[in-house]
């Protein structure tokens, strides 16, 4: 039973859907230039966001899957994760390019680079050791809600204890499916969350 919600919360909270789940909190966050947004202006920001950073990858990754590059969608072996990284990485910061080019609000771009940037040093660690994306990605969003909150001088502190009880909550699936070992998802969640504090500030 364990294994099975280890396994729905490794699904559920999956790095390629951290994008999204960061644009949906961001839209909420009652600021000034938020709330400036139109309506159908955040659909299709959250579209265009969901589809570049998610989709997508998870397309050429089934594809991948399919012509047997990799053995299953976890990737268990360091190796099969340099390819999946790369797309992964090109997508986001190609989504970083396109918001850049709408106009919107500067913290959309710095998040999507701050992605890009954040696998390509995973995909740089990986070469060494297996480092826990799901926890770097975590991390990440968590780095970027305490960033935002400096930013934009207001209280997120709910959106930033609920982001940490799903960092330990992911961190206990990674660790109970035998994914990777304590180091790896520590080095992961501090990984993002430097990486993030700092991206979200400029």
């Amino acid at each position: 039973m364990e294994v099975r919600i280890a396994r729905i919360v490794s699904y559920l909270l999956h790095p390629l859907f951290v994008p999204t789940y960061f644009t949906l909190v961001l839209l909420n966050v009652n600021t000034y230039n938020i709330l400036l947004i139109p309506y159908e202006a955040r659909l299709l920001l959250l579209g265009l966001i969901f589809v570049i950073t998610a989709v997508f990858p998870l397309v050429f990754i089934l594809f991948m899957k399919f012509r047997g590059m990799i053995g299953n969608l976890q990737m268990k072996n360091r190796t099969e994760r340099t390819i999946p990284f790369a797309v992964a990485g090109i997508f986001n910061f190609t989504a970083s390019y396109m918001v850049k080019q709408i106009g919107i609000d500067d913290v959309f771009f710095l998040f999507l680079l701050g992605g890009g940037i954040l696998i390509t040093l995973c995909l740089i660690i990986n070469f060494y050791f297996k480092i826990s994306i799901h926890m770097a990605a975590i991390g990440g969003l968590t780095g970027a809600l305490l960033g935002l909150s400096n930013r934009f001088q207001t209280d997120l502190l709910q959106f930033v204890l609920v982001s940490i009880l799903v960092s330990g909550l992911v961190g206990y699936a990674r660790l109970r499916l035998n994914a990777h070992r304590p180091y790896q998802v520590y080095s992961g969640f501090f990984c993002g969350l430097i990486l993030f504090l700092i991206v979200i500030q400029f």
